[in-house]
């Protein structure tokens, strides 16, 4: 049982802080090969030792049903194309044993460790370009990381510890400087109310946050144009929206609809909207789904996060963390292409699922107890 816990924690650990990634980017492919590797091998044994419980149907059904579809318009090399089909499916049906183990606050301290890594970057690693990503690479996908984080400190019941989880994923996030981060966290707050009233505080220590970036600010200067608007905007200065409109993320997909057209059914291919083929990826998992897969493939996503918002709206007032998930999840995929190759997002998935799945049970076996 022990070994079972070790291991349990250094693959989550290698999942969530996205050690692979963080070893190829400060090492060499090889080396970053072998982290990659050793995360599968390390999660098969993993299912050999777990006693076997109920599988995730919506995930396989899901992972099935893309990769199948999708292999019938790939070109490119085979291997490449099974070996992240096997390793998907490995991450799901042997990953979903482990993140059933995982509790919230499990998951809270690693993400806690996670997420400072993004501030060690922006003191000591300062960036010409101004956002901060830490180990997660991409800043907008550490602010998914922070967003998502933040939604689950409202199921930590230690309340000093949810206080300092808020303070600091919201900081962190605010240093990614991802709009994405930004407008969920403001829904969550709003969100929030419907917990208590008294959550209307968040907003006020939100300002207080800001504050601390302005003097981290001072320090090192962050040199991000999101920040100097922020800066000018504080002052009553005039701002231009051209910075801050750049990259629009609807531009982005807008270059895709017309291959989607082109084959809605079976889709274009594995890769062709996710980067791996082409120059640029969707920037958006659903439109990744439909273009690569077609719409079969897509319904099945669009049913699993309706399921999971479902559920998440009937056991608000027993765990309102989850919908909270669920929204920060769903919202970062409508902006990210890489649901099916950066498998935190997959852990991020399953354990939200599981924990519906726990929610559910426990109703069923309270009213059992009030008609026995």
């Amino acid at each position: 049982m022990k070994l079972l816990k070790i291991l349990k924690f250094i693959i989550a650990a290698l999942v969530l802080l996205n050690a692979p990634a963080v070893v190829l980017m400060n090492t060499s492919a090889t080396i970053g090969s072998l982290a990659s590797y050793s995360t599968i091998i390390l999660l098969a044994i993993y299912y050999v030792l777990v006693k076997k419980t109920e599988p995730n149907v919506w995930m396989i059904v899901l992972a099935l049903s893309y990769f199948v579809i999708s292999s019938l318009q790939y070109y490119g090399i085979p291997s490449e194309f099974v070996y992240n089909c096997i390793k998907y499916l490995i991450v799901v049906i042997c990953g979903y044993e482990l993140i059933k183990k995982m509790s919230a606050t499990d998951m809270f301290y690693l993400f806690l460790i996670g997420t400072l890594s993004i501030g060690f970057e922006a003191v000591f690693l300062t960036s010409k370009w101004g956002r901060y990503s830490g180990f997660y690479i991409n800043p907008n996908v550490a602010g998914f990381i922070c967003i998502y984080a933040y939604a689950l400190t409202y199921g930590i019941k230690n309340r000093g510890l949810k206080l300092i989880g808020q303070f600091v994923f919201t900081l962190m996030g605010l240093l990614t400087f991802s709009r994405t981060f930004i407008v969920i966290w403001v829904l969550l707050n709003l969100i929030s109310l419907r917990i208590s009233i008294k959550n209307i505080k968040m907003l006020g220590i939100g300002f207080l946050i800001l504050s601390t970036l302005f003097f981290i600010d001072e320090i090192v200067g962050l040199n991000n144009p999101r920040f100097e608007q922020l800066k000018r905007i504080a002052s009553n200065e005039k701002v231009s929206t051209r910075e801050i409109n750049e990259d629009s993320r609807a531009d982005t997909w807008a270059l895709y609809y017309d291959q989607v057209l082109d084959s809605p059914f079976i889709g274009n291919g594995w890769g062709t909207f996710s980067g791996v083929t082409g120059p640029l990826g969707a920037h958006n998992s659903f439109l990744m789904v439909v273009g690569e897969a077609g719409i079969l493939p897509l319904l099945i996503m669009i049913a699993m996060f309706f399921v999971m918002f479902w559920q998440g709206y009937v056991y608000f007032k027993y765990a309102p963390n989850l919908i909270m998930q669920t929204i920060a999840l769903s919202l970062v995929l409508l902006a990210n292409h890489n649901f099916f190759n950066f498998y935190y997002f997959t852990f991020a998935t399953m354990w939200i699922q599981y924990q519906l799945m726990v929610q559910k049970n426990n109703k069923l076996y309270n009213q059992q107890e009030i008609t026995s």
